[in-house]
């Protein structure tokens, strides 16, 4: 009989430090671009919903649409702020505060469910009449989003949550809370805004209880014994420390997400001067945009982990290996919508609303608009690499050269020239001005740490 002792399997966290960078990546981005591309598909499921209500109650969405992207702002900046903080906390072998960390999310989430609830029953009216809403539409816009924000508890519990269990090495659980509540959301659309004749406010309730089965699940197992954080009491006290930590990457995140709330608003203002129909129309065109870079999104989630764990263990070949991988893999989601987009454009157009005066507008729209938005999955991924080594600004200014610092000059000055088709001509000018930054903004600190990004991926 054998004296030896087996030494210990490794933890799911240490895993992301041995295990090679492509069945890793594969492992920790594979549910996650599933995830958002279920999520993506009930985006464009649900305003398929509206849109059988007319061209207008698309309008209404696009209008409310900045507001509910000011809660996904804040819940995915602290989200990604939290994942960050963790994984490098694990990656230097300080599980204690990584904990820690766990306990000031779960206060952080609490705070915000209640400030978003305050303010959209406070200021959430004459906000949309700011953003873009005509009396024709303002109803509608209303109705959606003053049940989003008071539901936003929820829809940060799974976002922030959602992140904590993906930093500890589990991206599984947060694939099936995502699909399963597509899914129910799916399921419950026609039912309230058809069966029970709740029309644009039907699928905003649908929205919420979704996702309220989604923080129910999250929340059971963050309490559970399944998962390798340990809660004590002593970590729900406000450690602002800590918050200040989460932020200081997160922060960054969530400006940029702002801004493109600010800019959607621009862009809702500027399309009002040409009508409803051109609002409906960048409406379709975003939902569109989605199926391609909420996957992307998805894969830089799965990558961030890893480029923080071993970039806190000094693995740098093992950052640049994640890298490069996750870059060309969202480079291959966004080239291929955008050929579907820019080759198929009317079918594309015609599953939301065939109205015979929508849908030559849309058409033409949507080829534009992709022409150059294979530039978009790079930049997503170079994003996370930021992200991942703690360095949150060039995250947010490659983010805000593409939705703030080009496009809304070239929104403004192009509609000038070719009115409404100007709208369509800034968004490829902004993807690929954007590309340039952020490719020479990340070889450029890549060779600073030691690495650089070309050849063949490790």
């Amino acid at each position: 009989m054998s004296n030896q002792t087996s030494s210990p399997a490794p933890s799911r966290s240490e895993l992301m430090g041995t295990q090679p960078i492509g069945k890793l990546l594969w492992r920790f981005s594979l549910p996650g671009m599933i995830a958002m591309l279920v999520n993506a598909t009930y985006n464009m499921v649900d305003t398929i919903f509206v849109g059988g209500l007319g061209p207008g109650a698309i309008a209404a969405l696009t209008v409310a649409f900045p507001l509910q992207l000011v809660f996904i702002a804040i819940g995915s900046g602290t989200g990604i702020g939290v994942s960050s903080l963790i994984s490098r906390r694990l990656g230097q072998g300080r599980v204690e505060e990584a904990n820690q960390v766990v306990g000031q999310a779960l206060i952080i989430i609490v705070i915000l469910g209640i400030l978003a609830a305050i303010a959209g029953h406070t200021v959430g009216y004459p906000l949309l009449r700011i953003l873009g809403a005509s009396d024709a539409i303002i109803g509608d816009a209303y109705s959606y989003m003053i049940v989003v924000a008071s539901g936003a508890i929820v829809v940060f519990i799974n976002m922030i949550g959602n992140n904590l269990i993906r930093a500890e090495g589990n991206p599984n659980l947060p694939m099936v809370i995502m699909i399963t509540g597509a899914l129910i959301n799916i399921g419950l659309d026609p039912i309230f805004i058809y069966v029970l004749d709740m029309g644009v406010q039907g699928a905003a309730t649908a929205t919420i209880i979704a996702r309220s089965i989604g923080a129910v699940i999250v929340i059971s197992y963050l309490f559970s014994n399944k998962t390798s954080f340990r809660l004590k009491a002593s970590y729900f006290k406000p450690r602002f420390k800590i918050w200040g930590q989460i932020y200081a990457v997160g922060g960054p995140q969530m400006l940029m997400t702002l801004v493109g709330s600010f800019v959607m608003a621009v862009v809702n203002n500027v399309a009002k001067q040409f009508g409803d129909l051109v609002i409906a129309a960048f409406g379709v065109i975003y939902r569109i945009f989605q199926l391609g870079f909420l996957p992307c999104i998805g894969i830089s989630t799965g990558a961030l982990p890893i480029i923080g764990y071993n970039f806190g263990a000094g693995k740098l070949h093992r950052v640049r290996g994640t890298v490069i991988r996750a870059a060309l893999i969202s480079a291959a989601i966004t080239t291929t919508v955008a050929l579907v987009a820019i080759i198929f454009p009317r079918e594309l157009v015609s599953i939301f609303n065939r109205d015979p005066s929508f849908l030559p507008l849309a058409t033409q729209a949507m080829r534009i608009s992709f022409f150059a938005f294979f530039f978009v999955g790079p930049q997503i991924a170079f994003s996370s690499f930021f992200q991942g080594i703690g360095k949150g600004v060039p995250a947010a200014v490659i983010g805000l050269s593409r939705q703030l610092i080009i496009l809304v000059p070239a929104l403004l000055l192009l509609t000038h020239f070719y009115g409404q088709k100007g709208i369509w001509y800034s968004l490829p000018l902004s993807d690929a001005g954007a590309f340039i930054i952020s490719i020479t903004w990340t070889l450029i600190v890549a060779r600073k740490l030691g690495f650089g990004l070309r050849g063949k991926p490790k």
